[in-house]
C-alpha cells in the first residue's frame, strides 16, 4: 500500500469514530484473546496451545456483558480473526466496527448503518430490504439438489447465496437481506412476518455484491441461547470441527438481564475498499 492510501484510510477511520461519538455511543475496548469462543459451525477460529485460548472472531460476547452491566449504547473498533478466510475480500485478521443500540429495532439499526455507509463513502445510496426467501426466487433449487446429491440442504443454500444471489445484490443501493429462516438465527430473536411465518430478526447488508455487515435484533433469552449453543456444538461434531467451550460468562450476563437491543458487526476494510474505489482488500491493508 502506498502511504497516500494509508493516510486516506486513517481519515476515514477517524470519521467512523466521530460518527459514533457524535451519536452518543461510548467506545469500549475488549480483549482479543479469550478462554472461550463462539460456537457458530460456519466459523473457524485460531486457538493457542494449552491452556487453550482463542483469538476473538468478534467482540460480541464481551460487549454484551458490558450491556448487562448498564453501559448503554456502545461501540468498538477492533481486530477480529477467522481461520481460513483469505482472498480479495477476506483476510484472516481484519478490522471490525461492532455496536449495540438499546431499544432499537432491526430496522432502526439498518437505517443507522446506511447513515454510516453514506457518511464514509459519500455514495448517498437508498435503502432496500429483500426477504431471504424472496432472494432465492431466482434460484432453481431442484436443479441444484439434483446436481449436488451428496450436499445437505444448508450447503446447497449457502452455495446458491454466494455463487448466484450475492453478485447481483446491492446494485445502486444498500440492500439488506432480512427475515432469515429461524435455523439461521444465530444470536437473533425470532418473530412472525406479515404472512405469519416465523423468521429470524437477522440481516446482512450488500453493496455491489459485497457483504458489509451482519446484524441482529438480539436474543436475550438465556435458555434459548444455551439451546442454540448446544445445537451448534452437535453440528460442529458432525462436521468434524473443534468443539469450543460454551461462554458461561456471556450466558450469566443474559441471565442478569441484557437490555433489549439491536447490534451489528461491520467489516471496516470492506467499507474502506468501497470508499476508496478498491477491488482487493490488500489495497487497504498495510500488511
Amino acid at each position: 500500500m502506498k502511504i497516500d492510501i494509508w493516510r486516506e484510510r486513517q481519515k476515514l477511520h477517524s470519521k467512523v469514530r466521530e460518527f459514533f461519538l457524535n451519536r452518543g455511543l461510548l467506545e469500549v475496548d475488549v480483549p482479543m484473546l479469550s478462554a472461550t469462543c463462539g460456537t457458530d459451525p460456519q466459523l473457524d477460529y485460531f486457538e493457542t496451545l494449552p491452556p487453550t485460548h482463542y483469538l476473538a472472531t468478534s467482540p460480541e460476547f464481551f460487549m454484551k456483558r458490558l450491556l448487562a452491566e448498564g453501559f448503554g449504547d456502545i461501540f468498538s473498533l477492533t481486530h477480529a480473526f477467522r481461520k481460513g478466510e483469505t482472498g480479495t475480500r477476506h483476510n484472516c485478521e481484519f478490522n471490525i466496527a461492532e455496536w449495540y443500540r438499546i431499544g432499537f429495532s432491526a430496522e432502526e439499526l439498518q437505517q443507522e448503518i446506511l447513515d454510516l455507509v453514506n457518511c464514509i463513502t459519500a455514495l448517498n445510496l437508498p435503502l432496500k430490504r429483500t426477504p431471504w426467501q424472496t432472494a432465492f426466487e431466482c434460484v432453481d433449487m431442484e436443479k441444484l439438489k439434483a446436481k449436488h446429491k451428496d450436499w445437505t440442504l444448508e450447503e446447497i443454500e449457502d452455495y446458491a447465496m454466494s455463487a448466484i444471489i450475492e453478485p447481483s445484490l446491492g446494485k445502486n443501493c444498500a440492500e439488506f437481506i432480512v427475515d432469515y429462516p429461524p435455523k439461521r438465527a444465530a444470536l437473533a430473536k425470532i418473530r412472525k412476518n406479515s404472512n405469519g411465518q416465523e423468521v429470524a430478526c437477522r440481516f446482512e447488508l450488500f453493496i455491489n455484491g459485497i457483504e458489509l455487515c451482519n446484524g441482529y435484533e438480539e436474543l436475550t433469552d438465556t435458555k434459548e441461547q444455551r439451546k442454540r449453543f448446544l445445537e451448534d456444538i452437535e453440528k460442529r461434531k458432525e462436521m468434524g470441527k473443534p468443539i469450543p467451550k460454551i461462554d458461561e460468562n456471556f450466558l450469566t450476563a443474559l441471565e442478569k438481564g441484557m437490555p433489549e437491543c439491536s447490534g451489528v458487526a461491520l467489516g471496516l476494510d470492506r467499507l474502506y475498499m468501497l470508499a476508496l474505489g478498491k477491488d482487493d482488500i490488500g489495497d487497504v491493508l498495510l500488511f
